[in-house]
């Protein structure tokens, strides 16, 4: 790979963002299955907490497994998110999941991914057009 900078402390930011992921999924879980009252807020719409949660959590995925291709990380957390729900619809006396919060952590995840794809896309492009021949002179 001709061209690349070495990136020299590359592992540490792979490593802070896997233990940031541990601690995220944690969090997330916790707050899942605990008792509702327990859980603290810190938006005041809990639909923006699925939707940040989800965000922060791909975010360090993403940082975490570079090697990790980009639909494996959304289908892992999607199934996350679906699990989840079907986990607090289980739970007796707990605030149902709904259909909005899936919504939500499915947000999080596509806001997260698509930029990332945008620059991949941009990258693409601007390789093919530096290997594209030049146009002939016109005379």
């Amino acid at each position: 790979m001709a061209g690349r900078i070495p990136q020299p402390n590359a592992w540490l930011w792979t490593i802070g963002a896997i233990g940031g992921l541990a601690w995220g999924l944690i969090a997330v879980i916790i707050a899942a299955v605990g008792p509702p009252g327990l859980i603290p807020t810190f938006f005041h719409n809990y639909h923006a907490e699925h939707f940040v949660a989800f965000y922060v959590l791909t975010i360090l995925a993403c940082t975490g497994f570079p090697r990790v291709s980009l639909r494996q990380v959304c289908l892992a957390l999607a199934l996350m998110a679906v699990v989840l729900a079907l986990v607090r619809i289980a739970i007796p006396r707990h605030r149902l999941a709904n259909a909005e919060d899936f919504i939500a952590d499915l947000g999080g995840i596509a806001a997260a991914v698509v930029p990332m794809l945008v620059g991949r896309f941009r990258q693409i492009v601007a390789s093919r057009a530096e290997t594209a021949d030049p146009p002939a002179p016109q005379s």
